[in-house]
């Protein structure tokens, strides 16, 4: 991977973001030339100050933003700019989601148009499957079947833009398209809580906060695979760099966990010990949810380099010392 990065420019919407922050810094790491645009509604430049003079930092909306000029002279775009889906009942999160994530996508693909950029990275959902879908989940077709149900306004989205991103690969404009599903990320730079957060920091703010239990949505016996973002980040670029034949790549773990163990392991590393209550009249999504990333891995070589206790055992630490 280094090899083929090195050198190479690179412009990274949603540069300073949760993920996209691991992008950059795998990209700097291999050598590439690296500009990051980002709005900072979700990043911030904190994550990635560490890289100091080596990349290039613009604020800008990307919706309103000359993204032509801004992809300019690049050969590579890696979209990692969006609304993502959190923890949360509104109403309107679907419509939100749905419009707010085609016109994000619409403009960088735009640009990438306009700029004639070679290799393009887009990046979609784990959230596009339907909930019946097997599991472990490979890249299958949806078969009129629609998304994943508490997320269908972020799923639906997800699957326009790579309708969009697919057919405009196939025209005149002839760019490698990559497409990237990743499954459920976590790490310690992802530590928002509140409405809309997701689920492993959200669960570990009601582990370490005052309230006398902790109350888990649903059943508790769902189950999730989760990914630490640096290895997704990885998969991504080397999704990026071998897998851009406009084919969806799923990137994520087959390693299944329900919500009742991950709030035991959570427990046990905080060193706590709450009563936990399981909300049943609150969605809990599919019953089981994991990756079959075996197309990554065939293709690529992909290996999970960070187990899911050591990604635990990281957000705990950030959380009880923060930097």
């Amino acid at each position: 991977m280094g090899c083929y990065w090195n050198e190479k420019r690179v412009v990274v919407p949603g540069g300073a973001g949760f993920i996209g922050s691991h992008v950059v810094d795998l990209l700097v790491e291999a050598g590439a030339q690296v500009s990051v645009i980002d709005d900072l509604s979700s990043g911030c430049w904190s994550r990635i100050e560490g890289h100091g003079g080596r990349i290039v930092r613009h604020e800008a909306d990307l919706v309103t933003a000359d993204l032509a000029e801004c992809f300019e002279g690049a050969d590579a775009v890696l979209n990692l700019a969006g609304l993502a889906p959190g923890l949360t009942l509104e109403s309107s999160r679907h419509e939100v989601l749905y419009q707010g994530n085609l016109r994000i996508a619409d403009a960088v693909l735009n640009g990438v148009l306009a700029a004639g950029v070679g290799r393009y990275l887009e990046v979609s959902s784990s959230c596009v499957y339907p909930d019946d879908a097997a599991v472990p989940t490979g890249e299958v077709s949806f078969d009129g079947k629609g998304p994943e149900e508490v997320n269908r306004g972020y799923g639906n989205a997800k699957r326009e833009v790579e309708r969009r991103a697919i057919e405009a690969a196939a025209g005149g404009s002839r760019f490698a398209l990559a497409i990237a599903r990743p499954f459920n990320a976590f790490g310690a730079r992802d530590m928002a809580t509140g409405a809309g957060a997701h689920v492993i920091p959200s669960l570990l703010e009601r582990i370490l906060d005052a309230s006398p239990e902790i109350v888990v949505w649903g059943s508790g016996r769902q189950t999730r695979s989760f990914i630490h973002a640096a290895d997704l980040a990885m998969g991504m670029l080397l999704a990026a760099e071998y897998c851009a034949d406009s084919n969806p790549v799923n990137i994520g773990s087959n390693e299944e966990i329900s919500m009742k163990d991950l709030v035991d392991v959570l427990q046990e590393l905080a060193g706590t010990d709450k009563p936990v209550r399981f909300d049943r009249t609150k969605p809990e999504g599919a019953a089981r949810k994991a990756c079959d990333a075996s197309r990554l891995e065939r293709m690529t070589g992909f290996r999970q380099r960070i187990s899911l206790r050591q990604g635990l055992e990281e957000m705990v630490r950030a959380r009880l010392v923060p930097s």
